[in-house]
């Protein structure tokens, strides 16, 4: 799953805004604060249901709640929370931007490693998680991998295969005249 980077008139690759393409997707707009978290989480984790995919443990709405802690320590007045999925994969992109404009753009590594809710977000079990500072402000996610019921899991690129039902049969040596 990737998001679309739309480069800018001039062609150096500028900051742009977010656009997914070809995905379910669903965003919501919050305003900055911690106590919005929780619920801002269950709304993504319903939505996520909602598309069929199995959640255990309330996983989605924990990474959604420290994703967007994380966006809102960045001091910014609204958040926005965005889902894509991609069905093929059983993946689904969680995004928390905060749209703080006035953010300078560092080292977003740094930014990761120092952000106290990321250390618990990894023990979630993402598939993995980054941070992207722009100039409409801190982008933060992280990619789960989550089943979907009745849909056959693909491994790499090879189709998985029914496994055969018992032994089978054992033929005869041909018998010599």
């Amino acid at each position: 799953m990737e998001l679309s980077r739309p480069r800018s008139e001039d062609g150096q690759g500028a900051a742009s805004p977010v656009a997914i393409r070809g995905r379910r997707s669903r965003n919501w707009p919050y305003e900055a604060s911690a106590t919005v978290a929780g619920r801002a989480g269950r709304v993504a984790e319903d939505a996520v249901t909602r598309w069929g995919y199995k959640v255990t443990g309330h996983q989605v709405q924990a990474v959604v709640e420290l994703l967007f802690r994380a966006a809102a320590e960045d001091g910014g007045r609204r958040l926005s929370v965005h889902l894509a999925d991609d069905e093929d994969r059983s993946q689904v992109l969680v995004l928390v931007i905060s749209h703080r404009q006035d953010m300078p753009v560092g080292d977003d590594d740094q930014v990761l490693r120092e952000a106290q809710h990321m250390r618990t977000l990894a023990s979630l079990g993402p598939r993995d998680v980054g941070v992207e500072t722009t100039s409409e402000g801190r982008r933060w996610w992280a990619g789960l991998d989550l089943p979907r019921p009745g849909v056959p899991c693909s491994l790499g690129n090879t189709p998985a295969r029914a496994i055969s039902r018992g032994p089978r049969k054992l033929e005869r040596p041909p018998v010599s005249n």
